[in-house]
């Protein structure tokens, strides 16, 4: 146990009241530059890396739960087909807007996982769509090729939406309406009115 005596404990109490004593024991803020925003070039190429890695995980995955599920291995090629045609493309789907988005939050985007799938989905429906257009015309191989489209878009669908969110949620908002009253002067009278921008 400390004992102070009358005088030290004045001194005591006299320093802790002093705010340069007080201030004595905080240390500096030190106030740097702010980080420079990303370019745009990088941001977009990071996402779509993202969306592009995100999307061929979750479609593998996807890919091979189907086969499993559906057991293909023992199945007609009808059943192995719908399996080929549906189960990687639905994983890019969904596994391509969950990259872009987990990516543009670390990099301080504030982008919307919503608007990203529902892209990513259109992106499917364009993709699949071609396909199915093209290979039901023909059966040449730049026909099946079209497959990457069904592939392919949803990622661009992932990036492009979220990134229309992201610039949305950035924007100022809208000015509201504008309702000035007004008073004119003519030579057969005057009057007053309320002008308004809506």
């Amino acid at each position: 146990m400390l004992l102070l005596g009358a005088p030290a404990l004045a001194q005591v109490q006299a320093a802790l009241q002093d705010p340069e004593v007080l201030a004595a024991g905080t240390p500096p803020t030190v106030t740097g530059p702010a980080p420079a925003p990303m370019g745009t070039p990088l941001r977009l190429g990071l996402e779509f890396g993202a969306g592009l890695v995100g999307g061929a995980a979750v479609g593998f995955f996807s890919q091979w739960a189907f086969s499993g599920l559906l057991d293909t291995s023992n199945n007609s090629t009808q059943t192995q087909h719908f399996t080929s045609l549906f189960g990687a493309p639905l994983g890019v789907a969904v596994g391509a807007p969950l990259a872009v988005t987990l990516t543009g939050y670390t990099i301080g985007e504030q982008g919307s996982f919503l608007v990203s799938w529902l892209c990513s989905m259109a992106g499917l429906a364009v993709g699949g769509g071609v396909y199915l257009t093209a290979t039901s015309l023909s059966n040449s191989s730049a026909a099946k090729g079209t497959y990457a489209l069904a592939l392919l878009l949803p990622v661009v669908g992932a990036v492009l939406g979220y990134e229309f969110s992201a610039r949305a949620a950035a924007a100022p908002p809208a000015p509201g309406p504008t309702v000035v009253p007004t008073v004119f002067f003519s030579p057969s009278g005057g009057g007053g009115a309320v002008a308004g921008r809506f």
